[in-house]
């Protein structure tokens, strides 16, 4: 407490007492305050501001509130609470600091140390994160981001579009649950480098060679993969390998002759016509027949071609001793029934050595002895369409192969 004016007269204590420096009354300009003497000190006082002109502090010695002249620090040794809005051209915090509401922050705002968000942290703007960064709660981003590395120990859900403009390494497993585009431009490169790629829900379906595509490696280009229609790769509704079959369901009683080719089993022809003159041609044959009872003796069924070429494996004329001259030599005794049925199979692989359509046919040639046994084609010799008895069909199919 100060000494009291109290008994003092004017002449022995004015020099003590504060006043103007002009020793006019308070305006709206600044003036120092004095002592009797003519002092000033460092404070200003006017109707409208106060100001000091040195340091300010509040509880002296003990520096709870200074605010420093020279530089403008001010060091706030208590709790600062500020409940209007606030501008903080920079802030450093030596200490925790706790904000219980918003924080906005307009200008660059460096943290050297680390950022713990226990909440939720929302981001409205573009953030560059160049440090390590550990967010244990949700990270919600609704604009743009920018990450120079993020690493991602655990699981990571982002809900919108993520943008990556930089290299990604995965060390882990991907799985992407929806849609995925992956590259933008055709110049973008992707490279696979398992050899164990599985597509196991592709859909089966039949190929449509005039207009489907199909995937290829371009052994000229680093092996890319790159999309081609199936025909520019010489196989089309045009070209491709064919199978062709004819099926003879009639029933027809033959009498085998001699010759050079016997007698024709009409109706049993199938023509093909190769698309490559390499090609070959598998001929696959069934005959169903019967013969009439009593009657035994041997032929030969014969695969011909429409320009009269017999196949065969020899029987040339110089050497009659040699009688390969048939695919198939059946035997046949029907003994006194004439019920029952035989079949014989031929297959035989040709090279006909032609694009040009090429007919084949069967023949059947007696062998032994001239006038052999009819030949019932599909049907036993008692059957007289009275239903009792099984009747079959005798088929001839082509597959092409090429070479």
């Amino acid at each position: 407490m100060g000494i009291p004016l109290t008994g003092s007269s004017v002449a022995s204590t004015y020099t003590g007492l504060l006043k103007n420096s002009d020793n006019s009354t308070v305006g709206a300009s600044l003036k120092a305050i004095s002592d009797g003497s003519g002092n000033d000190s460092a404070l200003q006082i006017s109707s409208v501001a106060v100001n000091t002109t040195n340091d300010f502090s509040v509880n002296g010695a003990a520096s709870k509130f200074t605010v420093a002249s020279a530089s403008g620090n001010t060091a706030v040794a208590g709790t600062l609470a500020v409940t209007g809005v606030t501008n903080l051209s920079s802030l450093i915090t030596s200490g925790a600091a706790t904000i219980g509401g918003a924080l906005n922050v307009t200008g660059a705002t460096t943290l050297t140390g680390n950022l713990t968000v226990p909440g939720n942290l929302a981001v409205t703007g573009t953030s560059t994160l160049t440090g390590a960064t550990a967010v244990t709660g949700t990270l919600g981003v609704t604009g743009a981001s920018t990450l120079a590395s993020v690493g991602v120990t655990g699981a990571a859900t982002v809900g919108t579009t993520l943008g990556v403009t930089g290299a990604t390494t995965l060390a882990g497993d991907l799985a992407a649950n929806g849609n995925t585009t992956l590259g933008n431009a055709g110049a973008d490169t992707l490279t696979l480098n398992s050899d164990n790629i599985t597509a196991p829900n592709i859909s089966t379906v039949t190929v449509n060679i005039a207009s489907d595509k199909v995937l290829i490696t371009d052994a000229s280009d680093s092996s890319k993969v790159k999309v081609v229609t199936a025909s520019s790769l010489g196989i089309s509704s045009s070209n491709a390998p064919q199978v062709k079959q004819t099926t003879l369901t009639s029933q027809t009683t033959i009498t085998p002759t001699g010759g050079s080719f016997g007698t024709e089993i009409t109706g049993l022809t199938t023509t093909i016509t190769p698309r490559s003159i390499t090609s070959t041609v598998l001929v696959t044959v069934t005959i169903c027949y019967g013969a009439a009872p009593g009657y035994s003796g041997t032929s030969c069924f014969r695969l011909t071609k429409d320009d009269g070429t017999q196949i065969e494996i020899g029987y040339p004329p110089s050497n009659p001793g040699n009688r390969q001259s048939g695919i198939s030599s059946p035997s046949y005794y029907e003994g006194a029934s004439g019920e029952y049925q035989n079949s014989v199979t031929i297959t035989f692989l040709d090279s006909p050595a032609t694009t040009s359509a090429v007919t084949y046919r069967i023949n059947i040639q007696a062998a032994y002895p001239a006038g052999s046994a009819p030949v019932l084609i599909n049907r036993s010799f008692l059957d007289t369409n009275t239903h009792l008895y099984g009747r079959s069909i005798s088929t001839m199919i082509l597959q092409e192969y090429f070479a």
